[in-house]
């Protein structure tokens, strides 16, 4: 995860990607096979060779431009490791350990502005972009979800919330140490723009032609006669005399 998150690498979410979508099980698995794994290495500090690596699975992308990624697979992975990165951060008591994981998730520079490494889709980067990525963030949740919460990533950070009160700062520099040392993707990297191009709008089926209203001018009638109209009067009332019996009124 050290050359993941380093230097100019940053990743942003392939356009139609839906968000955050793991729940608290999807996270507290993950959560629970790092911390397992950090337990019971027995490897030494310095060894990261393939046999020693915790893999995280396939996380398959796309070079946009500099240090950019767009991604295609391995979106809800990057962001719980993101997670668990920013609340270890804002939990450890060593100043320089905080920076160590602040720079895995944001890039800083002095010539230019902060930029997240991790960006998430519209729909969740303001919310993570305010609660997680600020150094100290995850310390101030709210205690009521602002209105327009992403669901998935709030549900998430509940749960980071509660399970870091467990751990001691050992804990916390065991669990970090292993993930940047050991934790790696098996990036796989795509070229072509086909690869991570936005899906391009469907056009509408055509539907078949109607024939148009005739707007032809019609010729207009004759205005009826006084005579005719009375005429045609006296045959309504003859004709309701004979049905009911009675003069119509």
């Amino acid at each position: 995860m050290r050359s993941l998150l380093s230097g100019s690498a940053r990743y942003r979410p392939i356009s139609s990607h839906r968000g955050f979508l793991w729940g608290p099980a999807e996270v507290a698995q993950l959560l629970v096979d790092l911390e397992y794994a950090a337990k019971t290495d027995e490897s030494d500090d310095d060894d990261s060779s393939p046999t020693e690596r915790f893999y995280l699975g396939v996380m398959t992308v796309n070079h946009f431009r500099g240090g950019q990624f767009v991604v295609i697979d391995g979106q809800q992975r990057l962001v719980t490791l993101a997670l668990i990165l920013a609340f270890a951060r804002d939990r450890m008591e060593d100043a320089g350990e905080r920076q160590r994981l602040d720079r895995m998730l944001v890039r800083r520079s002095l010539t230019k502005s902060p930029e997240p490494r991790i960006r998430l889709s519209p729909e969740d980067h303001a919310w993570f972009s305010h609660f997680i990525l600020p150094p100290g963030a995850t310390r101030r949740l709210p205690a009521n979800a602002p209105i327009g919460s992403p669901r998935a990533l709030l549900l998430a950070a509940r749960f980071m919330e509660q399970a870091f009160l467990s751990y001691s700062q050992d804990d916390l520099l065991l669990i970090t140490d292993y993930i940047r040392r050991h934790a790696a993707f098996v990036r796989t990297v795509t070229e072509g723009a086909t690869a991570w191009s936005p899906p391009q709008a469907q056009l509408p089926t055509p539907e078949p032609q109607r024939a148009l209203p005739d707007f032809t001018p019609q010729p207009r009638r004759a205005p009826e006669s006084i005579n005719a109209q009375y005429a045609r009067r006296a045959q309504a009332q003859t004709a309701h005399e004979r049905t009911f019996g009675v003069a119509a009124e």
